[in-house]
């Protein structure tokens, strides 16, 4: 794990995922999205399907038959993921998140503009700064 991105102030998580997700197939990169919550990812997951009309983003759970010939995969198991970019939708660090982060070229951890979540994603990112990771904050603000 060569950095951290922190893209804040997103108004909307999910629609935001899509957008990075939307970015990073144009780019030619592959992508996981990882978050505990299965309710999150299934609204992910549909929310993929029909955000942008004129865009097809092949996506499949990282535990299926497909997952090996699709570009963006999502799990509630961090260690079924591979790719080169990591988009983190949990609002909590695992505990082996330095090992399963470092697998990853790019880790981009999302956060809106819900004061809990604020909270949280300060923790995330003293935890990250105290292990020495470079970060880079994006303000999202609309």
């Amino acid at each position: 794990m060569k950095k951290i991105d922190f893209h804040y102030n997103v108004p909307h998580r999910l629609r935001y995922a899509c957008l990075v997700a939307r970015t990073v197939y144009r780019r030619g990169m592959s992508l996981a999205l990882w978050c505990r919550d299965e309710r999150r990812l299934r609204d992910l997951d549909s929310l993929l399907w029909r955000f942008d009309d004129l865009a097809f983003l092949p996506h499949v759970r990282a535990e299926s038959p497909l997952a090996a010939e699709t570009p963006i995969c999502w799990s509630t198991d961090l260690k079924t993921l591979s790719g080169d970019v990591l988009l983190l939708l949990d609002d909590e660090l695992p505990a082996d998140w330095q090992t399963e982060f470092g697998r990853f070229e790019r880790i981009i951890d999302v956060v809106s503009t819900e004061p809990s979540e604020l909270e949280r994603s300060r923790a995330r990112y003293r935890a990250y700064k105290a292990a020495g990771v470079e970060l880079a904050a994006y303000d999202r603000k609309p």
